[in-house]
């Protein structure tokens, strides 16, 4: 009886380890489908992204300025009809504007003047198209308001329409453009209803919005522009009404608009102290889009180190923590944003490998190098997607693999840690046959180069031959 009591009990002990076992290999299959899953190529964020960094000049390619559109103006209005405008230029007199502005309040015409104002010398269906989208959010709307007899409006307040051509990725077309006869008039115009028609601010930021983000790519630099001028004059306006989107909208572009505003901030010297405290609170806030916010400023800019280095720190300490729990949570959702805030900044990632090596280095156990290596999947994700192959810029974390210096030497270090983790063996052959399928397209691309670089001192030679075999055949590129 005793010997079948044992029996019992060491079969019920064996049935409840058994279970373990099955429910941390099922966990382990939910996290990989997961990250499998957020693997999937986003290509309106990734626009996003580029178009972000093509605006802000972070790390592009020399040919990307191609895709902001040229426009080029053939001349302007004859002498004399300059002369004859100016005079009815409401600009030139203050009581003249006075009266504009309280007789065209709400109208197709005050709309029309602030999309010249913020578009200069853009084409002219452009202008108009953003003139009607802001005049539907005014409040005082009439069916009568007169949408004809544009080039005399135009004159009003100092605009005129000439020929040009717009130069874009089809080629060159000739346009009508709309340009203000004095270029100091754009600020004027926009200084002036910003303080006039306080009750006008929010409809106007909120187009601006809209104009943000979107295609063309020259409206939308434009527009963000504009938004930095206005909160450059009304610094107020932007700490009460505008920081706080990040927190009630949670999205990426929201972060990126803001990013971008405060970075126009940042050139005025009388915001740059005000910038710097902005940053450091929002480097310890425990909402994400902050974090992200932060690091799309301080991508790129050797004096904000310091801040960049807190919020990467930041971000993967919670990221670990999200791991340890078990739990696929929004940081870890959302390395693409993360990735992709670098802004292919050498820095970001320098900062990022280290303390990825330096968590390596503490702490040796199977959990933590285990938690380590799904971080760095997912990472290495995102880099796979973001990188433009077609244009020569390689995925970030091979790139610097293949550098000999410091950090370089600590991203090999740590593809080594990925390649030791046998039971994960086929993770490393998905994520580097994913990545050879993209980057094989890039002239000059090696994986065999690659391999013997960052394993060539842990492996024999036909252990790296059979490495690349394997991915080259995962990759359908053998």
């Amino acid at each position: 009886m005793e010997a079948e009591h044992k029996q019992d009990k060491q079969e019920e002990k064996d049935e409840k380890q058994n279970e373990e076992v099955d429910r941390n290999r099922k966990a382990e299959k939910d996290f990989w489908d997961k990250i499998f899953e957020s693997s999937g190529q986003d290509e309106d964020k990734k626009n996003i992204y580029v178009q972000y960094r093509i605006i802000n000049n972070h790390g592009i390619m020399a040919n990307d300025n191609s895709q902001i559109e040229q426009i080029n103006m053939d001349g302007q209005a004859e002498p004399e009809g300059k002369h004859k405008k100016a005079k009815r230029n409401v600009f030139s007199d203050e009581n003249k504007r006075n009266k504009w502005l309280s007789e065209n309040y709400e109208t197709y015409s005050m709309a029309l003047m602030i999309a010249v104002a913020v578009f200069d010398a853009m084409p002219y269906m452009w202008v108009r198209q953003a003139a009607d989208i802001l005049y539907d959010a005014f409040a005082k709307k009439s069916e009568e308001d007169r949408r004809y007899g544009i080039t005399e409006t135009l004159s009003q307040f100092g605009a005129t329409i000439t020929k040009g051509e717009l130069n874009t990725y089809t080629g060159v077309t000739p346009t009508d453009i709309v340009s203000l006869e004095q270029k100091s008039l754009q600020k004027t115009i926009l200084k002036y209803v910003w303080i006039e028609c306080p009750l006008l601010q929010d409809i106007i930021m909120d187009w601006l919005e809209r104009q943000y983000g979107k295609k063309p790519m020259a409206m939308s630099k434009r527009a963000g522009e504009a938004m930095g001028w206005l909160v450059c004059w009304d610094y107020h306006y932007f700490l009460n009404n505008m920081v706080s989107k990040i927190r009630h909208r949670n999205d990426i572009s929201t972060d990126l608009m803001i990013a971008q505003i405060v970075t126009i901030l940042d050139k005025k010297s009388e915001f740059q102290d005000n910038v710097l405290h902005l940053l450091r609170n929002w480097s310890k806030e425990q909402n994400l889009h902050y974090l992200l916010t932060g690091l799309f400023v301080c991508a790129g800019q050797t004096d904000k180190n310091d801040i960049l280095e807190a919020i990467i720190y930041c971000y993967i300490g919670r990221a670990m923590k999200e791991l340890q729990k078990e739990q696929f949570g929004e940081y870890l959702q959302t390395t693409d944003d993360f990735f992709a805030a670098g802004m292919r900044a050498f820095v970001f990632y320098r900062i990022l490998i280290e303390k990825i090596d330096e968590l390596r280095n503490e702490d040796s156990s199977p959990r933590n190098q285990r938690n380590l290596s799904r971080l760095f999947w997912g990472l290495f994700g995102s880099d796979i997607k973001q990188a433009r192959y077609k244009e020569g810029e390689d995925a970030i974390f091979i790139r610097i693999a293949m550098q000999e210096n410091p950090t370089g030497e600590k991203m090999r270090k740590l593809w080594q840690m990925v390649w030791r983790d046998r039971g994960n063996r086929e993770i490393f052959y998905f994520f580097l046959s994913e990545y050879e399928k993209k980057a094989s397209q890039m002239t000059g691309h090696s994986l065999e180069r690659f391999i013997q670089k960052t394993f060539g001192n842990v492996c024999e030679e036909k252990w790296l031959i059979d490495i690349c075999g394997k991915i080259q055949r995962r990759s359908g590129n053998e």
